[in-house]
C-alpha cells in the first residue's frame, strides 16, 4: 500500500515540477520527483524500491522522451537503470535512515539527484557531438543548483516520513540503535 502511495506522490511531483519552474539565480529545475523517490528508496525495501525505480524512470522516459531528426539521445529505459543506480545507492543507506539519521539521506539526495542530472547530461553530450569534459559554466551551475534545491527539499520530506515512521511504530529508536 506504502510503495502505491509513493507512486502517486511520485506521478504528482512529476506534474508539479513542470509547473514550477527554475530556482531564481541558479536557473535549476525543482526536481520533485527524484526528491520522492529517493525518499521511498530510503523508506522501503529493496524489491519496492525498484518498483519505483521502474516506475520512476518509466514516467521520466515517457514525458522527456523526444526523438530528433530521426534518431533519440537517451535511450527509452536507460532513466529506468539510473534510477535503479541511485536508488540502489539510498537503499543501501537504508540501516542509518531506519536508525533515526534522515539528514544523511537529505544530503545524499542532493548529491545522487546532481549524478542523475550529470549522467543524463554526458550521455546526451556523447550522442549529439564529440564528447569533451569541458561544459559552459552554466552546466554546472545547474547541476550544482539542482542538488541544494533537491537536499533543501528533501530535508523536511524526509524529517517527516522518519516521524511518521516512528509514530507508525516502524523505525527503532535512535537511543536502541547505539
Amino acid at each position: 500500500m506504502i510503495t502505491i502511495a509513493f507512486i502517486a506522490a511520485m506521478f504528482l511531483g512529476l506534474v508539479l515540477q513542470h509547473f514550477v519552474g527554475a530556482v531564481p539565480g541558479f536557473g535549476s529545475q525543482i526536481m520533485l520527483m527524484p526528491v520522492i523517490f529517493l525518499c521511498g528508496a530510503a523508506a522501503l525495501p529493496v524489491w519496492n524500491m525498484l518498483v519505483l525505480a521502474f516506475t520512476a524512470g518509466l514516467m521520466w522516459d515517457c514525458m522527456h522522451f523526444m526523438p530528433v531528426e530521426g534518431r533519440v539521445d537517451f535511450p527509452f529505459g536507460g532513466t529506468i537503470l539510473l534510477y535503479a543506480g541511485i536508488g540502489g545507492m539510498m537503499n543501501g543507506l537504508r540501516p542509518l535512515y531506519l536508525r533515526g539519521l534522515w539528514f544523511i539521506h537529505a544530503a545524499a539526495a542532493g548529491v545522487l539527484t546532481a549524478t542523475l542530472v550529470l549522467v543524463e547530461y554526458v550521455i546526451i553530450t556523447f550522442r549529439r557531438e564529440p564528447f569533451a569534459l569541458v561544459w559552459p559554466r552554466e552546466v554546472w551551475t545547474r547541476i550544482g543548483g539542482t542538488a541544494l534545491v533537491t537536499a533543501f527539499l528533501a530535508a523536511p520530506l524526509f524529517l517527516f516520513l522518519n516521524w511518521a515512521g516512528r509514530r507508525a511504530g516502524l523505525f527503532t529508536s535512535r537511543r536502541a540503535a547505539i
